[in-house]
């Protein structure tokens, strides 16, 4: 078993009963072993996401403090108290569609990536060679006891090079992107050692959260593959048109496009 995380969409009026409502959509695909196996998938779920590196949704600017916006809650199994867990500023865990910055594209990803990867080779030019991460930990290693790991961490990040590229990522507008799309433990390796289409597509890919869906009728999309209808007992047997075509690009166009007081919720399942 392990976990997975999906979006479940749920019309406006649910917002009195959320979690009651949440568990409506998801009750057709847990695991209960009645109907097709494609339709076992989770065992337990819980609201999740606000912290920046915890998924969730970026806030639309201005909207921070909306009291629609919606918190992880931790199970009753690790907090007895089931309290809210505070969000990230700019983050939440769902809420009204008009709420949440959809705004971040893969074409602006591409822009951002193309120039950090060009700015590295620029001051690579100008500023003396730097040594790679790897360097300063086996040197940690060597000297455990007089040279700690968060020496050289700040030993590694006072490098000319290191120090101006992290200056230089500080003024992108990343803000809206996965937390990991331009964050290097070693831009040494990280950026110096790769080639430059190489690099892009790949933090390109990183940049925007791929997103599952539980659609608002009821179709259960996961990896961008084709869709799930809970109301039928299984794929094979479902006369349905899907609701969506199997493309992560429309499934994120699917949500960038509801209405606006349609609510958003973060959800992570043991699966």
């Amino acid at each position: 078993m392990a976990g997975m995380r999906i979006t479940v969409c749920l019309p406006a009026q649910a917002a009195d009963r959320l979690e009651a409502a949440v568990a409506e959509a998801m009750a057709p695909f847990e695991i209960d072993y009645t109907r097709g196996d494609e339709l076992d998938i989770w065992d337990s779920w819980y609201i999740t996401g606000g912290q920046v590196n915890g998924g969730g949704f970026n806030v639309v600017p201005g909207h921070e403090q909306d009291p629609r916006l919606l918190h992880e809650y931790v199970p009753p199994q690790w907090n007895a108290t089931y309290e809210p867990v505070p969000n990230d500023f700019g983050w939440c865990a769902g809420g009204p569609r008009e709420l949440l910055d959809f705004s971040a594209s893969r074409e602006e990803a591409r822009e951002l990536a193309e120039a950090a990867w060009q700015r590295w080779q620029e001051l690579a030019a100008e500023l003396p060679p730097a040594e790679p991460w790897r360097v300063y930990y086996d040197r940690q290693v060597a000297h455990f006891r007089t040279y700690s790991i968060d020496q050289a961490s700040a030993d590694y990040r006072a490098q000319p090079l290191v120090q101006a590229f992290d200056s230089y990522l500080a003024t992108l507008p990343t803000e809206r992107y996965s937390y990991w799309f331009l964050g290097f433990t070693d831009p040494v390796v990280d950026v110096g050692c790769a080639a430059r289409e190489e690099f892009v597509e790949q933090r390109t890919f990183a940049a925007l959260p791929e997103h599952n869906v539980l659609t608002l009728d009821g179709w259960w999309y996961e990896d961008g593959g084709p869709g799930i209808h809970g109301a039928c007992n299984s794929p094979a047997v479902c006369p349905h048109e899907p609701e969506l075509p199997a493309d992560q690009e429309r499934i994120d166009g699917y949500l960038a496009d509801l209405p606006g007081d349609t609510l958003l919720i973060h959800v992570r399942c043991h699966v």
